[in-house]
């Protein structure tokens, strides 16, 4: 899933690098989720709020073989997790992502042992994730998350980490790429801007628990070769 998208604006974020996701960066990438994604009156602790988001990118990076961080002087101030099926450098993950759900809980109780808000933060969770089953096209490529700094949004760097996973996703044979967002806490129309189309709509249950508003997950693919990603909607993942 791929919400706290990058809002488009006048900013500009010098001196920005890339590079691969090191295991260190896990702290730094959850506390731009958490600032991406303010929490609802569900999560009453800015502690439970982070090891939520901590767990949280761990499920992410799960599902993904593609994983950059953009940095500056300043540390990270973005990065982009995703899946390419045919890249050579590095291959994908084996499980899928309704199976990552017991690492999930895993991950989230050696944080805060077993909290209920968590365990009922991970059923919204795995409901979102079997509606995304049913809901998303057969892709060899996805995005999986990508979050920029709220204080460098506007710079590049969004466009800049979706153009270079792009390109290697062509490179490495893919034609469809998809992506998940939601309606609510993300900006939907970063990928309408970018060359991609609206697939699928559904309720969202995880960020609606998470926000406490009722919000809509989308469902967007871009078609590399040219071809109308919509003819692919009755092939399931």
């Amino acid at each position: 899933m791929s919400s706290g998208d990058p809002p488009s604006g006048t900013g500009h974020t010098p001196n920005v690098s890339f590079r691969s996701y090191r295991p260190g960066d896990i702290p730094a990438c959850a506390r731009l989720a958490r600032d991406a994604w303010p929490a609802g009156p569900i999560i009453d602790s800015r502690e439970l709020e982070l090891a939520g988001m901590e767990g949280y990118m761990e499920y992410s990076l799960g599902a993904s073989n593609w994983a950059e961080i953009a940095s500056t002087s300043e540390g990270v101030v973005g990065f982009l997790f995703g899946r390419i099926d045919n890249y050579s450098e590095v291959s994908v993950p084996k499980t899928q992502s309704l199976s990552e759900i017991p690492a999930l809980l895993k991950s989230f109780f050696e944080r805060r042992q077993t909290d209920p808000r968590l365990l009922a933060f991970v059923w919204s969770l795995a409901l979102t994730e079997l509606k995304l089953k049913l809901n998303t096209p057969k892709s060899d490529a996805a995005i999986e998350m990508l979050i920029v700094d709220s204080r460098h949004r506007g710079g590049g760097i969004g466009s800049a980490l979706m153009e270079r996973f792009l390109i290697a996703a062509k490179d490495a044979g893919s034609s469809l790429v998809t992506v998940y967002t939601d309606d609510l806490m993300s900006d939907w129309q970063f990928y309408e801007k970018r060359g991609f189309r609206r697939v699928a709509t559904f309720h969202d249950n995880i960020t609606s628990h998470y926000s406490g508003s009722k919000a809509r997950g989308i469902v967007f693919a871009k078609n590399l070769e040219g071809r109308d990603p919509s003819v692919s909607r009755r092939i399931r993942r």
